[in-house]
């Protein structure tokens, strides 16, 4: 997976995996103004893959509802009303910080959202993704 290798090139990604797929947002440009989302879809036969493109802003509604309806579904301890509060906390923020801060957030303070968020930290953990696939 091209796209898993080279998502560290231009900033940080999320990378959020769980028992039946794998989101993933990646920057486009250094600035973090478009965005790459990325989702795989293990049990599908046809066309796993699915990628599109989105500038910040876009990218991080979908992110956050991603977050919020998607992964909380397989995290039982997602505390989804902390990540509301971070999020409503960058309100008024262009989207690239938006973006940056959110996933710095998720990275750096995981446990604060779950004991177990599934979530790639650094670009060494990327190997785990793609055994994945």
């Amino acid at each position: 997976m091209g796209i898993v290798d080279s998502s560290f090139d231009n900033g940080t990604p999320i990378w959020l995996y769980t028992d039946d797929y794998i989101f993933g947002m990646v920057p486009v440009d250094a600035n973090g103004n478009r965005w790459k989302e990325v989702s795989f879809t293990f049990e599908e036969k046809d066309e796993p893959l699915y990628v599109t493109e989105r500038d910040a802003e876009l990218s991080f509604q979908f992110l956050l509802e991603e977050v919020e309806k998607g992964v909380s579904f397989y995290v039982e301890d997602l505390n989804v009303l902390l990540i509301k509060d971070f999020a409503d906390s960058l309100e008024g923020k262009p989207g690239p910080e938006k973006m940056n801060s959110f996933i710095s957030e998720l990275i750096q303070n995981s446990s604060k959202y779950s004991s177990n968020l599934p979530i790639v930290r650094n670009k060494d953990e990327l190997g785990s993704l793609k055994s994945k696939v």
